[in-house]
Formats: C-alpha cells, structure tokens, sequence
C-alpha cells in the first residue's frame, strides 16, 4: 500500500500500460487503517512532547492539532465542497477522502512473460509492495534540470516508520512548514506520474527489459552507505545497460566518458579508465589493489578537497565521492535509456 503526496478526488488512472500501474483515491478499508495509523501518530507525538517537557523544560516537536489539520486541508487540498471541518477528525476525514494512492492492478494475462509463479512485481506477503520501487526509480531519475514532480511518499506498508518518525502527519504537513513555492498542482504531477509511465513504456520493449528493469529497482530500491558494494552495484548496472554480450568491460568507457566529461574536460579518460580499474579490483576482491586505484584517483581529481577525517576515513570520503559520481552518470544513462528528455523540459543548458 503506498500513498502519494498528492490530493483530490479522481477517476481510476493508468501510468504504465504495460505495467498495469495504476492511481485512484483510497479504498474505504485502507482510509480506516491509515486514520487509526494518524491517531496513533499524534499520541506518540504528545507524549514524545511531555517526555520533552520533562527532559528539557520545553516541547522540541510541533503539536499535530486541529489548527494544523486545517492548514493542511487548505494547503494540499484547497477549495472544498461538502466537507465540515470544524473538527481535527473532521480534517483528517476529508484529507483521507482526497488521498490517492499506487498500485499494480492486472490479470496475469495481461502481464507478458509472466504467471504467478514468475511475475517478479508481484507483492507476496513476505516481499514488498513492488509501486514503491517504482516510485524511487522514478524520483532517482529526476535531475536538477528537469521541470517535473518529486513524488514524495505519505505512507508505506514497506516501512515500519511510526518507531523511527510519525511518517503521515509529518510527510502531510511538509508544505505547510516549507518556503518553497514550486509544488506542483494534482492535474500536473498526475501528468507528470503519466509521462514517467509512458517513458517506462518505452523502455520495456522485450522480456528482458522487463528483467532489467526489476534488476534496476531492486537495486535502487535500499538506501545504504557508499561503499565497495554500492560501487560495483552502480557499475553492474552502467555494464547490463550499455554493454552487448560480445563486448568487454573496458568498452564501456566509450559510453560513459562523455558524461564524466562534462565534469572533467580533458582530463576525462584517466577519471573514466580509473573508475573502471577501481570496479575491477573491486569485483575480483583485489582491496588493496582498489584502494591503490582509489587513492590515485583522489590524488588527481580530489585535490582541492576538504578532507574532514573527523567525519570520514580518507578511503570512505573517496568512495563517497566516486559513488556520487557513478550515480550521477547512472541518472543520465536511465535517463536516455528510459527517454525521460521527450516527454520533459529542460530548464536550463
């Protein structure tokens, strides 16, 4: 079950044809649970605020009250006919009415290549719901240059959130408490959720673009540290996507070395042959060979660099900084893979 940060009654909707994904507004069952789920948010967020009290003689946390309800109705949702909102479970009702969620929705006849023993999108009880993974593939593939939504996530059945964050209340009043002026409206980020579907799309042309695509989420899927094994997952990914069967790995220097080059300029070949070198001391467990490349890399395009060791390691601060850079790379690749620059345009050069 996942819920978008976007607001207001709609039609059942496609995004992905071939993917049978789907939006619409929430199913009675689900609005219940999610209601239940808010209450209890906001009395851990009471007692968080006595605890606070006792500890530090103030409240550090916002209340989640009728006030902020209120606000958040007229901020997400805007004119609303039919709704008394004299009450925060009056508010909370009227905002649950206008959630719209995601979800895959298909015979498995509809779905090429796969049954119910095979289809890897599928949601079994002890795997996650597969439209989140969606959703972070979508927004991974967002570049600063690109005029479209964000599409943040309200709630989630992936995540036990409530013993880390109170996730709904906190997630619904992030326009609230923000400067930023830029959000876009329903009609537009449903337009833009729709020309991210067609792109994917595009992109499944074959039974194997549909196994790529699941390699490729599942990948992006968790959010871990930049180490060795982010690397190489990166990397993987930057081969399965520009490399034939027949072609060896140095060949994929080609492809990346003019995106590294618009980092780089002339000194581009030696960043984009080291990054390869450091990906295969990597993957044949040669550490200390890696650790050699590395260093090297840093001694040539780190060297302005404010190394804070309080912070990080010298090792750690160069795989962060390589792992940024590969995912950068990686965001362009997708991006001209899945064809995202035909359906949005660009800000700026």
């Amino acid at each position: 079950m996942i819920v978008l940060d976007i607001y207001g009654k709609i039609e059942r909707t496609m995004i992905s044809e071939k993917l049978k994904l789907y939006i619409g507004n929430l199913p009675e069952d689900w609005k219940e649970f999610i209601k239940e789920t808010i209450f209890e948010e906001i009395r851990k967020i009471e007692f968080n605020r006595k605890e606070q009290h006792i500890k530090y003689g103030k409240a550090l946390n916002d209340q989640f009250n009728y006030t902020i309800a209120k606000r958040i109705v007229e901020t997400n949702i805007g004119k609303i006919k039919g709704y008394s909102l004299d009450t925060l479970e009056n508010c909370i009702d009227c905002i649950l009415e206008n959630m719209i969620f995601i979800e895959f929705d298909y015979e498995y006849s509809d779905m090429p290549f796969f049954d119910w023993t095979t289809n890897c999108f599928d949601g079994r009880l002890c795997e996650e719901d597969y439209s989140e993974k969606i959703v972070k593939l979508l927004n991974f593939m967002n570049r600063d240059n690109h005029v479209r939504a964000h599409f943040n996530i309200v709630y989630s059945s992936n995540n036990d959130y409530f013993s880390i964050i109170p996730r709904i209340t906190s997630t619904l009043s992030l326009r609230i408490n923000s400067e930023f002026k830029g959000y876009k409206t329903k009609e537009e980020a449903i337009c833009d959720l729709k020309k991210c579907g067609e792109c994917i799309d595009n992109f499944l042309q074959s039974e194997s673009d549909y196994y790529k695509l699941d390699f490729i989420v599942e990948a992006l899927n968790k959010v871990d540290d930049y180490k060795h094994y982010h690397f190489l997952r990166v990397f993987t990914i930057l081969e399965m996507l520009l490399l034939n069967k027949k072609q060896q790995t140095h060949e994929i220097d080609n492809y990346i070395n003019p995106i590294i080059n618009r980092i780089y300029n002339k000194d581009s070949d030696q960043a984009t042959k080291l990054l390869r070198q450091m990906r295969n001391k990597v993957g044949h467990g040669d550490f200390k060979g890696f650790n050699k490349k590395a260093y090297e890399f840093a001694d040539i395009y780190m060297i302005n660099f404010q190394f804070d060791y309080s912070e990080y390691s010298h090792l750690n601060w160069i795989l962060l900084h390589t792992c940024c850079l590969l995912d950068d790379i990686l965001k362009e690749v997708l991006n001209q893979k899945f064809g995202i620059d035909k359906y949005f345009p660009v800000a700026y050069a």
